[in-house]
């Protein structure tokens, strides 16, 4: 894309960053490990179906909350999302 459509790059980035620093920051910065929202990212994505869940010591994000993101995500990002 960057190659072909670099302003449609760019814009997406720019959404991907906005998307990132809205819902998945917080989280960070509550104290979820980086395989916890990896983890979660993908379950949002549906990229993997992996579930959310991680061993302890580590805390899951919540199955739920990448349900009621996911509807989000696709609108906004929906390159990201073929055929959903």
């Amino acid at each position: 894309m960057m190659a072909a459509r670099p302003d449609a790059a760019l814009d997406l980035e720019r959404r991907i960053g906005e998307f990132l620093a809205a819902h998945v920051q917080p989280l960070q910065r509550s104290g979820y490990a980086g395989a916890a929202l990896d983890k979660f990212l993908a379950n949002l994505g549906d990229w993997a179906d992996i579930g959310t869940r991680v061993r302890w010591p580590y805390g899951s994000v919540d199955a739920s909350l990448a349900e009621r993101l996911r509807p989000l995500a696709r609108a906004r990002m929906p390159e990201l999302f073929p055929g959903a």
